[in-house]
């Protein structure tokens, strides 16, 4: 049996996908085609979630923290909402330092993400994370991509033998339309079976 544990931000809740479940259940039966086992799953998607709500989750959340410690497969959706914040401030500010202030926080807060996790699963059998990067939803916002790359490199810059990133940007650009939910920002479920199709990509080593 394969424990998988899907903690996030409303990415990871489903937001969009209202009959599907988001990429969490696609990105299960996936698993369970490529292992051959059964897998059980638990989303703890957190609507609204910073990098910095997600970090004092997995520091104080005992719930979260014991399913983290007992799972195979953990993947994480975050930043979206950071970045967001950002735009909104910048929209009236016109301040570019507010991106990078929060290209730097969530830099930190993601370091702390994963070392949690780490501390948590030291000493246990293999495992693996998976992170997805940041698609942009605004096609008519074309400078928004340059923090979003810049996001996603970072993001980029923590991958080792256990932590692989999922890159959905490039496979959403020009493709927002058919992939967002009614609410121009979530994915639907084309959208969710993208994420789903990107995290399989990355493999399943070291538990296969």
């Amino acid at each position: 049996m394969i424990h998988y544990a899907a903690i996030g931000d409303s990415l990871t809740s489903g937001v969009g996908d209202l009959f599907g479940g988001g990429f969490v259940p696609k990105y299960g039966r996936m698993i369970e085609d490529r292992l051959g086992q059964h897998v059980v799953y638990e989303k703890m998607g957190i609507n609204g979630a910073t990098t910095e709500n997600i970090l004092s989750a997995v520091q104080c959340d005992h719930r979260m923290r014991a399913f983290i410690q007992n799972a195979d497969i953990i993947t994480l959706t975050a930043g979206g909402n950071d970045l967001l914040d950002a735009a909104k401030a910048y929209a009236t500010s016109k301040n570019a330092d507010l991106f990078r202030q929060a290209l730097t926080e969530c830099r930190q807060n993601l370091a702390g993400i994963f070392g949690v996790i780490r501390k948590l699963k030291h000493g246990r059998a293999p495992y693996l994370i998976r992170a997805v990067d940041l698609y942009n939803p605004s096609p008519s916002l074309p400078e928004a991509n340059v923090w979003i790359k810049r996001f996603n490199s970072q993001l980029e810059s923590f991958q080792d033998g256990n932590l692989r990133v999922a890159n959905i940007f490039d496979s959403f650009q020009g493709r927002q339309r058919e992939l967002l939910s009614l609410d121009h920002f979530h994915p639907n479920g084309r959208g969710y079976a993208v994420i789903a199709d990107a995290l399989d990509r990355q493999g399943y080593r070291p538990l296969a």
